[in-house]
């Protein structure tokens, strides 16, 4: 789990309930959003038990855009926290705890203690200005317009809050702010010549700490550009054990600038600090990439910086998995993902599975059917021959001379031939004729004993067609509404993890 204190503001987690308002769509728009959030809702429980929370809450907040239901909220709520997001977890749980229709009273109580935990990590800060109508920015962030309409939510730590506006000096301060404290701090904005100037940047690394003439802006990703007055500035990225990156630029008025600073690793701090990632991936031949830098296809553990780092772990046929995780000092970090096959590879794969078995079984049943022929032929002969052998053995026992039995050589020749000769030719020939039959008979036994082995070695190594499907509850899903979908928390000494199951 991260351990940087970062500020998360609720400014893009949850969709606003203003669009979901605007008129009732006809049936059939709403048939085809219905079909597209379920689509989308079981491609995030894909992504999310896969490792790529952050692709899977996108998938969420979309489904949820397009069928506003409690349980996806409460799912968004969950997922943000686990994501080490609770300003935006604070904000859907407080929404599901205030309308909790259609919840049990299970998940109810799981959603105020979720909520109850989330809020004992954030605390409250009050901005004012002497300008009306000025942005207020935190870590780099824009939050608010001035005057508040209630006290900015932030989590605990430090953070840099600022207050720009139109012809005046950008003013920022670095806070320090405990769990549930309440804090209040006041600009006043000095009037400047000129328009300001902006200036984004562009960096691979997070947890980096953005500094502008000496000034800690922020914290790495910005989302946006921050502003600055016109002129020549210093901007340097600073993160323990890494190598500050700097750059010098000089903006003029009402100018946009951009720099792009990547930080290389301090050798020497990485030998004494660093910790281990070890990957586990359900496929083999995956490409790594972390902060930006390629790490080609994962072996063995990786020596990474202490803090936060971005995974990108890709295969071909493959949707590729982005994850957020952070190292700590002397430790190892595990992580389990799980790759999403592309929809034309899944159709692929099933498509192979299925004929695959297909063949197996058909060559089961085939050999099968072609050696019970052959083990009634064979039985057959094998009667004929015994038939054979018992009318030689007769006629042979009937051949005393003068007995007068069939084949008593003291009778005539015409008697001889018709009560012996024949019968021994006859017997003869059935015995040769099973024979003949024998050769074929275990030729196609033997064919049908490799066809049922072939068969089973088809149908035994083949690929689960089922191997990529996503586990469905039994919940009765009219008109495919959310029903049942909930993270599964779990802990362990050093850390924890979340999967969600459910159904749309």
């Amino acid at each position: 789990m991260r351990r940087a204190l970062v500020v998360a503001l609720a400014l893009g987690c949850l969709a606003p309930r203003a669009a979901l308002a605007q008129g009732s769509p006809p049936p059939s728009s709403i048939d085809a959003q219905r079909a597209e959030a379920a689509e989308r809702f079981d491609r995030g429980l894909r992504l999310f038990n896969g490792g790529d929370t952050a692709g899977a809450l996108a998938e969420f907040k979309r489904a949820y855009a397009l069928i506003p239901n409690v349980l996806v909220l409460y799912n968004i709520g969950l997922v943000c926290a686990q994501m080490g997001r609770p300003i935006e977890a604070t904000a859907a749980l407080e929404e599901v705890v205030a309308a909790p229709a259609g919840l049990s009273p299970e998940r109810i109580a799981t959603a105020k203690l979720r909520l109850d935990e989330q809020l004992a990590r954030t605390a409250e800060v009050t901005v004012t200005a002497n300008v009306d109508g000025a942005t207020v920015e935190v870590d780099g962030v824009e939050a608010a317009k001035l005057p508040l309409a209630k006290p900015l939510r932030v989590t605990s730590g430090s953070h840099v809050v600022g207050a720009i506006a139109a012809g005046y000096a950008p003013l920022r301060r670095e806070l320090t702010i405990a769990s549930r404290e309440k804090q209040t701090t006041s600009f006043d904005l000095i009037p400047t010549q000129g328009r300001l100037a902006h200036l984004a940047v562009k960096t691979h690394l997070p947890g980096a700490d953005v500094f502008a003439d000496g000034q800690r802006i922020g914290i790495t990703p910005l989302s946006a550009s921050f502003p600055l007055l016109p002129g020549t500035h210093r901007v340097e990225l600073r993160r323990a054990g890494y190598a500050t990156a700097s750059s010098d630029l000089t903006l003029g008025e009402g100018a946009s600038g951009e720099v792009t600073l990547e930080p290389e690793e301090d050798a020497t701090a990485l030998a004494s600090t660093s910790g281990t990632l070890a990957l586990a991936f359900d496929e083999t031949q995956v490409v790594v990439t972390i902060d930006g830098r390629a790490h080609g296809v994962y072996g063995a553990p990786l020596r990474l910086a202490p803090g936060p780092h971005h995974l990108l772990a890709e295969r071909g046929d493959f949707e590729p998995i982005e994850n957020d995780f952070a190292i700590e000092a002397g430790r190892a970090t595990s992580l389990q993902l799980m790759l999403v096959p592309t929809p034309e590879y899944r159709a692929q794969f099933v498509s192979k599975a299925h004929t695959q078995r297909t063949w197996g079984v058909v060559s089961i049943v085939a050999g099968a059917v072609v050696a019970g022929a052959a083990a009634v032929l064979i039985a057959y002969d094998a009667s004929q021959r015994n038939d054979g052998n018992s009318v030689l053995a007769s006629l042979q026992a009937q051949s005393t001379f003068g007995s007068g039995d069939a084949c008593d050589m003291g009778q005539a020749f015409t008697a001889l031939t018709q009560r012996c000769t024949v019968p021994k030719t006859a017997a003869d020939s059935q015995i040769n004729n099973a024979n003949t039959r024998d050769y074929f008979g275990w030729s196609a036994a033997g064919v049908g004993v490799a066809g049922v082995v072939l068969g089973i070695v088809l149908f035994a190594t083949a690929d689960d067609p089922h191997r990529y499907d996503l586990a469905q509850t039994n919940d009765p899903l009219p008109q495919r509404t959310i029903a049942h979908a909930e993270p599964v928390l779990w802990t362990m000494p050093g850390g924890g993890g979340l999967s969600i199951v459910g159904a749309f």
